[in-house]
């Protein structure tokens, strides 16, 4: 039986009481999903560079939206809206966010905390002061090439080593394991930490392989029903098995959390999955209020579920709704004094993945009050956030 949030506070209350030492990382994490108070999504690009194997953006129904603002001043105008609103957090997505900088120029002046998801063959201009997640498949040349449609790797430590904004964020898949200790190696050596995202299918691509579709020369071209980018038992086994590996070796390298690699590599859907529709039901990246989603014609889009919306939740391991899934603590986190250390710990590991410091000349000030529950039979440190 599933807690209640009041039982959830009340036992977070009894651990803070009878484990003082448990407090600091208690407030760090606080301060941490603050920042991500009220977050919004905002497509920014249409365009890719790249060719990535089951590509979460380019699914068979893809369509841009037939009106997509162009003028500059425009987009000045919504973020500035966006900034009123009170959105504490934007994220800018899209297909790839560095072939439309001005638009993340006018952004910049206007939300306290950002977060790109690039590919990193572009360079982001370096008034943007933005957490930089440099999205990266594959080390090795060929393995590269096959999987992104080009040697991306090579250019993006080029663009972004010694860079304090950026992070590189490795899409891990049964086929490129094999390049995790050589990447921790470059990203080390080039003064660039290193994260981790695990390859989640999309409805096309596993439509594909059912159907045993030959290569179509675009976003599925290497894949087949026997050899496919799908996680298995063994292959989410060596994944963890290597994810604690690379934890231990590189500390000063690797932005990762042993418990966050249990959870992410457990046999079966991480979430709970409604039958009726296969959708997760708590998972934290569901577009629901206060999170907004908008596509390149500023609409605020009504997205049944998230940001991806043709990748399958009962095989969803993203990075994105796993972390965003960490904001609360679960059952499982407040059992003791262990399991919630756990906790404040991977909430501590998802602002270094997700936030950047401003440089104080970058600061602006964020219109956003921050709200907060508290259940009045229970202490001060039974705070979480309101949804």
């Amino acid at each position: 039986m599933v807690a209640s949030r009041k039982d959830r506070l009340g036992r977070v209350a009894r651990l803070l009481r009878e484990n003082p030492h448990l407090r600091p990382g208690y407030e760090r994490a606080k301060t941490v999903v603050r920042a991500f108070r009220r977050p919004a999504f905002y497509e920014v690009a249409t365009r890719c560079n790249l060719f990535c194997e089951g590509c979460y953006y380019f699914s068979d129904d893809f369509a841009p939206p037939a009106h997509e603002v162009k003028d500059q001043s425009v987009w000045e105008e919504f973020f500035a809206a966006e900034a009123r609103r009170g959105v504490t957090m934007a994220y800018f997505v899209g297909a790839e966010p560095a072939l439309e900088q001005e638009r993340l120029l006018a952004a910049a002046k206007c939300f306290p905390h950002g977060n790109i998801g690039t590919n990193g063959t572009v360079k982001l201009d370096p008034a943007i002061p933005y957490r930089i997640g440099v999205s990266v498949w594959g080390v090795d040349e060929e393995v590269d090439t096959s999987l992104r449609g080009a040697n991306a790797f090579a250019k993006a430590i080029r663009n972004y080593a010694g860079d304090p904004r950026a992070i590189m964020l490795f899409t891990l898949t049964r086929t490129n394991l094999g390049d995790v200790r050589q990447l921790a190696e470059i990203c080390a050596d080039h003064d660039l930490p290193l994260t981790f995202n695990m390859y989640s299918p999309t409805q096309s691509y596993v439509r594909k392989l059912a159907e045993r579709m030959g290569p179509d020369g675009r976003f599925f071209r290497i894949s087949s029903e026997e050899n496919n980018l799908r996680w298995d038992e063994g292959s989410l086994a060596a994944a963890r098995r290597i994810m604690d590996e690379m934890l231990e070796d590189y500390p000063d390298t690797v932005v990762y959390s042993h418990a966050y690699n249990r959870w992410a590599t457990q046999i079966g859907p991480l979430y709970d999955i409604d039958p009726q529709t296969g959708i997760a039901r708590d998972c934290h990246s569901r577009m629901v209020e206060p999170m907004r989603y908008f596509k390149t014609d500023l609409r605020h889009a009504a997205l049944e579920k998230c940001g991806t919306s043709d990748t399958i939740c009962s095989e969803c391991r993203m990075y994105s709704g796993g972390w965003s899934s960490k904001f609360e603590p679960r059952d499982e986190d407040v059992r003791d004094a262990r399991s919630f250390a756990e906790w404040t710990g991977m909430v501590e590991t998802l602002g270094r993945i997700f936030l950047l410091q401003r440089k104080p000349e970058q600061q602006i000030a964020s219109n956003n009050v921050f709200e907060w529950v508290r259940v009045d039979e229970v202490a001060d440190a039974s705070l979480v956030l309101a949804k």
